[in-house]
């Protein structure tokens, strides 16, 4: 019997309402056998309202002032580096967009945990800034989760507070059942590149020797494990979405992660090419929502971890297909 999962979804740019994933969410659903899908529970992460209004606010008035025309690409422009602007770690745990786009996230994990399942596997599916976001989530949780109270003295009562949600959380909230995430047209190398290269860890690893890395969740068992992946879908037409290996070499090394190209564009505009990479790019960094590889990735990755314990089936979606293979189209 399949076991139940929860995946999570995290947007990033071009998102306007709460339901932005139901397309997605159903195309994965079709793809899942009847006896996955009945275990399988959605649920989204929707934070634009934190930024999404002032952005409009000022591109209404560039319009109104008619100073150059607001089109869809200088749009999404704006909410590229306004959304990164916005989500940077600041000191005081309050009053931060950062940390109020991670207390949605926490509050989904809140109803999904009510459900009286605290063993139940996730699974993170991100696009664009969500892959950041994700990602910096889930290192965070996994750093104070294992501050002890000598480190956490410091740090004010804002930190404390949330340690102790942590540590007195069930296994699913601390992420300790975290098995798989799915990345598409991720800009998490833009965020690295004040640091160098040396100085970033994938969260598969640990600073601290004496610390498990944040995924897999510590709590998976030993087949659940053997499942998890992380895969990150991206297309050589996006000039928003990147690889993930190419950042150093424990991304490199990394056998949970791949780096999945597809043409999330279609085949018709990825035929295109540089004739018109404005528009080429926009749908690139727009389409992974209903690609079809993605969505089938998506869906490979859901059933295998809710079918943990039972004899491996043939897969049906294979990650080193060619984009060129890919019969998706753009919306």
């Amino acid at each position: 019997m399949a076991q139940p999962v929860a995946i999570v979804f995290v947007h990033g740019i071009h998102t306007f309402a709460p339901g932005y994933h139901a397309g997605m969410q159903s195309a994965i659903e079709a793809c899942l056998p009847k006896r996955v899908r009945d275990v399988a529970t959605f649920r989204s992460v929707f934070w634009a309202e934190r930024v999404r209004q002032r952005q409009k606010e000022y591109l209404d008035e560039v319009a109104k002032s008619r100073l150059f025309p607001v089109t869809p690409y200088r749009s999404l422009v704006v909410q590229g580096l306004g959304d990164a602007a916005a989500y940077q770690k600041t000191k005081s745990f309050r009053n931060s967009c950062y940390y109020e786009i991670q207390s949605d996230i926490r509050a989904v994990l809140e109803t999904l945990d009510g459900d009286g399942q605290p063993n139940r596997p996730l699974i993170f599916i991100g696009h664009s800034l969500g892959c950041h976001i994700v990602s910096s989530f889930i290192w965070d949780v996994n750093t104070i989760k294992n501050w002890d109270d000598a480190r956490l003295a410091p740090e004010g009562d804002d930190i404390r507070e949330f340690a102790a949600y942590l540590k007195n959380g069930s296994p699913f909230r601390r992420l300790d059942t975290l098995a798989g995430l799915v990345m598409m047209g991720s800009n998490m190398p833009l965020f690295t590149f004040t640091f160098g290269p040396s100085r970033i860890l994938p969260i598969t690893t640990s600073r601290d020797p004496n610390t498990p890395p944040a995924f897999p969740g510590r709590d998976l068992d030993a087949d659940m494990r053997t499942r998890t992946r992380w895969l990150n879908f991206y297309s050589r037409n996006d000039l928003l979405g990147y690889p993930l290996k190419p950042l150093n070499e424990a991304y490199a090394n990394e056998p949970l992660l791949d780096d999945i190209e597809v043409a999330s564009e279609g085949m018709l505009l990825r035929g295109l090419g540089y004739l018109s990479q404005p528009m080429v790019a926009y749908h690139a960094h727009t389409g992974y929502w209903n690609n079809r590889r993605v969505v089938r990735g998506a869906a490979d990755l859901i059933s295998s971890l809710a079918t943990a314990g039972e004899p491996v089936r043939k897969r049906r979606f294979a990650f080193w297909r060619r984009p060129e293979e890919d019969l998706a189209t753009a919306s």
